[in-house]
């Protein structure tokens, strides 16, 4: 591809719903409504990156007015130094989102990734506002002559990958600058406007990246740490093999332990909810009417119905519904146990009446008993009907549960569970336990409910929210309380740290345990030990410095580290403090690096770390630039996150 990498400009995503320009002979013949229409499609549900070689980590939105110029409107959802963002330019980003969400899952978005979208979109659009307003503050711009370039050398990627500007299968340049330069051929300002807007970003970027370098010694040391490998024996020294009681802690060694590590049990502001979940469970009507509907089906088979084709139009077992219900060969406690005795008390050729499980009606039939391996095995077929809550009892339950949110209102959550009336039993007032806010908004108790974790932060105590709805059913919600941000008291924490000291113990005996051995070993190794002590010695595959994960051991940056320390054949370690307790490391091999294939792939490692380095330096700028920013979020007010 020609010109600066730093230009380039990938799809995030390209839905199948976009259509493609079909083939066509010459770029003049498809005249300026195809590339119109290509643009313009590209405009409404496409996203992609602007990947700047260098920095891979700034996103925006191709066609996405960023400037705070877009669908425009008076309800800030917040603001960043001052500039504000309209709740009408927030949701329209984050419909956009969800609707390439929903095509790229080919499906609904559930409520965990609701939430996750919208803050996405916050701070996405926090960090670009940043930089637009550094922008004004350097007085970055493009010229002319700048932009003209960009678009003759870096198309988008959507515009190298249409067939109009390909030539067997790849993207031709000269197709394309004939397009640039034939009058007949519009919309070439879209791709202007995007490029005025993304070159000062491109600049700015620059001069922070700027100072980023790589020397030889660099690429060497990543090299040797990617690549060079050694194989180790070893002995652990298991905490969990030491006796320390939890009745041999004092309270003077847990109150030493809080005072000394106050910053262990910091805890942000913590909300309670008590609250009632109406679960969407099946009325005794909507049992009946799949019972109706299961026998109309036996009628039916009664009658001569062929029984795949019923399966096939009429099971609700997705994973056998198209094969006519088939279940293959299966023997006894392979099924549950009403649909099991069914199923072998069905002689071959015939169907089952209709049989309940947990799972909802079934018809079965048995097409075929047989010994297979020494065990009694039948071949089935089988229909199924679930029990599904219908649309009138969703109706009463949700009538249900804003009888009681209004009664909850006038007396509060426990009074109006007690004043229910005909049902007393179906209500249950539970409580998630005080709990801080997270990111995802999971509840304890509750889990994902869409509008719960709002409510919990921004209600006072004793305040009863509107009812909330999830997959499961439905939800009344009070404020029990709340307990400010601080250190946990005393009484809180104590069985936590109780526990730490346990484990601490354990780890100092086994400590001791690794010194004690060492010890004996008086100038031998591992090899030396005999008995029980030597049958526990293990040894690793060969290992790098940056292995992810090593079997028996797991993720130990510490037992890499203390294994590297070796280099002579047969060498022992120290004790070494890892991840499961405390090791003695015995090298056995050490492997060198092959030097040919360092000189073949150091230029592009060092490129790598190049970019690794001004990745890290755009990252922590942008870090320094949103913590010294004023930045107001008041999202809570307006979605349910």
């Amino acid at each position: 591809m020609a010109g600066p990498l730093y230009l380039r400009v990938f799809f995030q995503h390209r839905p199948e719903s976009c259509v493609r320009l079909g083939r066509r002979k010459s770029v003049r013949s498809t005249g300026k409504m195809a590339l119109m229409k290509l643009l313009r499609e590209r405009t409404h549900v496409v996203m992609i990156i602007l990947v700047i070689a260098f920095v891979g980590l700034i996103g925006l939105e191709w066609g996405a007015d960023m400037t705070g110029r877009g669908p425009g409107g008076q309800n800030a959802v917040g603001s960043i130094n001052g500039e504000s963002v309209s709740y009408e330019e927030m949701r329209f980003e984050v419909e956009r989102q969800q609707e390439i969400d929903r095509q790229q899952q080919g499906g609904s978005v559930d409520e965990f990734r609701r939430r996750e979208i919208i803050n996405e979109v916050w701070d996405r659009r926090v960090n670009l506002t940043l930089l637009q307003q550094r922008i004004g503050q350097q007085d970055i711009s493009v010229t002319d002559a700048e932009i003209l370039e960009a678009i003759r050398t870096n198309p988008p990627e959507y515009i190298r990958q249409e067939e109009m500007f390909q030539t067997d299968g790849e993207f031709d340049q000269t197709k394309y600058l004939q397009a640039l330069n034939d009058p007949a051929v519009e919309g070439w300002t879209f791709l202007e406007d995007q490029y005025r807007m993304l070159l000062p970003r491109q600049k700015l970027v620059s001069r922070v990246v700027s100072g980023a370098r790589v020397t030889d010694l660099e690429v060497r040391q990543a090299f040797v740490n990617q690549n060079e490998r050694l194989t180790a024996r070893y002995l652990l020294f298991d905490p969990e093999d030491q006796a320390v009681e939890p009745e041999s802690i004092t309270d003077e060694d847990i109150a030493a332990y809080y005072s000394e590590h106050p910053e262990a049990f910091l805890e942000d502001d913590r909300v309670s909810l008590s609250y009632v979940m109406i679960p969407k469970q099946p009325s005794v009507a909507d049992s009946q009417r799949v019972e109706r509907q299961i026998d109309e089906l036996y009628d039916q088979l009664a009658d001569g119905a062929d029984f795949e084709t019923l399966a096939r139009d009429f099971s609700e077992d997705t994973s056998n519904a198209s094969e006519g219900g088939n279940l293959g060969f299966f023997g006894r406690n392979d099924m549950v146990p009403a649909f099991e005795t069914a199923a072998f008390e069905t002689p071959p050729g015939s169907i089952s009446n209709p049989v309940k499980t947990e799972y909802g009606w079934h018809i079965i039939k048995v097409e075929e008993t047989a010994v297979r391996d020494g065990e009694e095995q039948v071949r089935a077929r089988h229909i199924l009907l679930r029990t599904m809550t219908g649309q009138q009892t969703l109706s009463a339950l949700n009538d249900q549960a804003r009888q009681l949110q209004a009664r909850a209102v006038e007396s509060g959550l426990e009074e109006a569970v007690r004043s229910a009336g005909a049902m007393p039993d179906s209500f249950q007032v539970e409580s998630t336990g005080f709990f801080a806010d997270r990111p995802d908004g999971f509840i304890p108790g509750i889990g994902y409910l869409v509008g719960a974790s709002s409510f919990a932060f921004a209600s006072e105590p004793g305040e009863i929210g509107e009812v909330l709805e999830s997959t499961s059913g439905f939800y009344v919600l009070e404020n029990a309380g709340e307990k400010p941000a601080g250190v946990l008291p005393l009484e809180e924490v104590e069985l936590r740290i109780r526990s730490i000291l346990v484990r601490n113990g354990k780890m100092e005996q086994a400590r001791l345990r690794g010194e004690e051995v060492r010890a004996g070993l008086a100038g031998v190794n591992l090899d030396a030990l005999s008995g029980e002590m030597a049958d526990r010695v293990a040894t690793t595959d060969p290992i790098t410095r940056q292995q992810a994960f090593i079997p028996q051991i797991g993720q130990d940056l510490n037992f890499i580290k203390g294994a590297f320390q070796l280099s002579e054949t047969g060498e022992l370690s120290e004790v070494v403090e890892g991840e499961r307790g405390y090791y003695l490391i015995q090298l056995v091999e050490r492997e060198p690096v092959d030097e040919t294939t360092y000189e073949m792939v150091k230029e592009n490692l060092k490129r790598q770390l190049l970019i690794q380095k001004q990745n890290q330096l755009y990252q922590e700028w942008l870090t320094r630039l949103r913590e010294d920013a004023v930045i107001e979020n008041n999202l809570r007010d307006f979605f349910a996150i």
